[in-house]
């Protein structure tokens, strides 16, 4: 594991990174469907389970993933790749109850120093209704670079 500490306005977090295990991927669907259900079901209407399941199957399969945690606390759980040279940011999931904490801050800036560590930068895409990761993205320094009818593309390039 690896221990990581940010402070934020009220407390410092204190997160440790690990792999994901196939032993987490149960843990990992419930933590995609608290963090997501209600955006799908604003952008696309009702969580239907067996459909969300075979979304997530590749997603979880074909991608890096890292869960972290704040003492024996399992938060959340970020997904990489590469793309176009870059590292791709696929997902970033916080339980609700960690949210606008601190955390997606945290999370994010691990994936864009590690990116920075392999030389490349760190591309994303986010769902136009997901107006607070969008701001986060934007503090963070991410910026346009493309979009769909469902999504922003955007991307920030190597830290030096």
């Amino acid at each position: 594991m690896k221990g990581i500490t940010m402070m934020n306005s009220a407390a410092a977090i204190s997160v440790e990174v690990r792999p994901a295990t196939q032993e987490d991927h149960q843990w990992l669907y419930e933590l995609h469907e608290q963090a997501h259900k209600a955006l799908v079901e604003r952008a696309y209407g009702p969580w239907k389970q067996d459909q969300q399941r075979a979304f997530f199957a590749p997603v979880v399969n074909d991608h890096e993933v890292f869960i972290f945690s704040d003492g024996d606390r399992e938060v959340g759980a970020v997904y990489l790749g590469e793309r176009d040279g870059d590292v791709w940011l696929e997902l970033v999931e916080i339980l609700p109850e960690f949210q606008r904490q601190g955390y997606g801050t945290h999370v994010v800036r691990w994936v864009v120093q590690r990116a920075s560590e392999q030389g490349t930068g760190t591309l994303l895409q986010v769902h136009r209704l997901n107006e607070d990761a969008h701001r986060l993205y934007v503090s963070e320094g991410f910026s346009p670079a493309g979009e769909n009818e469902t999504h922003h593309l955007m991307r920030k390039s190597v830290q030096s």
